[in-house]
């Protein structure tokens, strides 16, 4: 029963939208005394304005100051399988404010920019009723967090071209990350907390070089605190270190120029030690590749509407037991469709997988699939019902199948 409301609520979720364009442009030949009835704002009326937002900022970005903040809340339940299905619909919430300041504009002494990420998550995750490797949702922390997620300070080197990053950040952020993947919800499209890296919800020190090489290549290196808890404190103390380097390609098919990126990255993690036990050296690299196969006529770069797929693979190896779960391998792939329905130029659909090798008996696997819609409302509302379905969760559990819709508010 719990599953048919869910399947129903967000059928009308994605329908709705799809129904009626919020604010979209009339047609040219449209009258304004037509544009009312339609539901549409006409081109004269709504080219150059900027987008406005619920809270205006009373901060200036023209001033060098600006201020982003962002709400995102989802209700999941777990339908079927996993480790339990009693009391397992959960809602959780993610609440961002991000501050820039552009350091030249505000005539301080220091060049470059300082950006800074208040960060606070309330709620429940589906966890402990799933018992998934490949985290359910990219806003579950685990447990409970108000900090500041981020603070660093960003810098050109003079005339190098080489920009360098120096502070607490988020590794995903410029390493291992896909754009094509970033709307999926499971936290393995990104940079999941069980992957054991510096990344949400526990991002850690770092100093980072980036540079482009061309208007196609770029290559980028930092060097990571690693293992970085939620515990108060600047650095972990376990005495280990990541390194790490990536270059990214980007470049158009010979046939219709269609856009594609291709990543390889390499990880060194040095050893150190916590309570728990020894932390084994380990070394990693990955491959990624994003390509889009179809684009609609008409679509351009800066809304290019069509289909999408991605790859990665992401094998790593330790010389040694970990006190952290390992992941010996791990493959992801899926697709992208932008602009699905007619007139819903910019919703989002996507279906995509994840796999990953354990090393917890069972079957010392698991695999993930995730489907979603995302439907972009008006230009401060997401909705974006999503399913996912898990065989073998830590390779220990019944298959699951989660339900669950998140809404994005742009505040």
């Amino acid at each position: 029963m719990r599953l048919k409301i869910f399947i129903l609520f967000n059928f009308l979720l994605v329908a709705l939208p799809a129904y009626q364009s919020v604010g979209q442009e009339c047609a040219v030949d449209t009258v304004v005394a037509e544009a009312a009835s339609m539901g549409c704002v006409p081109a004269s009326e709504s080219a150059g304005i900027p987008d406005q937002s619920f809270l205006d900022s009373v901060l200036d970005a023209d001033n060098g100051i600006s201020f982003k903040p962002v709400y995102y809340g989802e209700v999941f339940t777990n339908a079927h399988g996993g480790i339990t299905t009693k009391n397992s619909t959960h809602y959780e919430g993610l609440l961002d404010l991000a501050f820039s300041f552009d350091l030249e504009k505000m005539q301080a002494a220091l060049p470059g920019r300082v950006n800074l990420l208040f960060q606070n998550t309330h709620g429940r995750g589906l966890e402990q009723n799933v018992g998934a490797t490949q985290i359910i949702s990219n806003i579950d922390s685990l447990d409970n967090i108000t900090q500041f997620s981020e603070l660093w300070w960003e810098v050109d080197l003079y005339e190098t071209g080489i920009t360098m990053r120096v502070g607490r950040q988020d590794l995903s952020s410029e390493f291992v990350t896909m754009d094509t993947a970033s709307d999926f919800i499971n936290s393995a499209f990104g940079l999941s907390p069980s992957a054991g890296l510096p990344s949400f919800p526990a991002p850690s020190p770092a100093v980072i070089m980036m540079t482009d090489l061309s208007n196609d290549l770029s290559i980028r290196g930092g060097i990571w605190d690693a293992y970085r808890s939620n515990e108060a404190g600047i650095f972990s103390n376990n005495g280990s270190a990541l390194f790490i380097g990536e270059f990214e390609y980007r470049y158009s098919t010979p046939f219709r120029q269609l856009p594609g990126i291709f990543t390889a990255g390499v990880t060194y993690e040095t050893p150190g030690a916590i309570p728990a036990g020894a932390i084994p050296s380990a070394f990693g690299y990955y491959f990624q590749i994003e390509q889009m196969l179809f684009r609609e006529p008409g679509s351009n770069d800066e809304n290019p509407q069509g289909l999408t797929v991605f790859a990665q693979h992401f094998p790593t190896e330790s010389n040694g037991n970990s006190p952290f779960p390992q992941i010996p391998k791990d493959v992801l792939a899926g697709l992208t469709y932008t602009g699905l329905i007619n007139g819903r130029d910019k919703d989002i659909a996507g279906a995509g997988l994840g796999w990953v090798e354990l090393q917890n008996s069972g079957t010392n696997e698991e695999l993930m699939v995730e489907v979603f819609y995302k439907a972009i409302v008006n230009d401060n509302l997401t909705i974006q019902p999503d399913l996912q379905y898990f065989n073998s969760p830590s390779g220990i559990y019944p298959d699951a199948f989660v339900a669950g819709v998140r809404f994005q508010l742009d505040l």
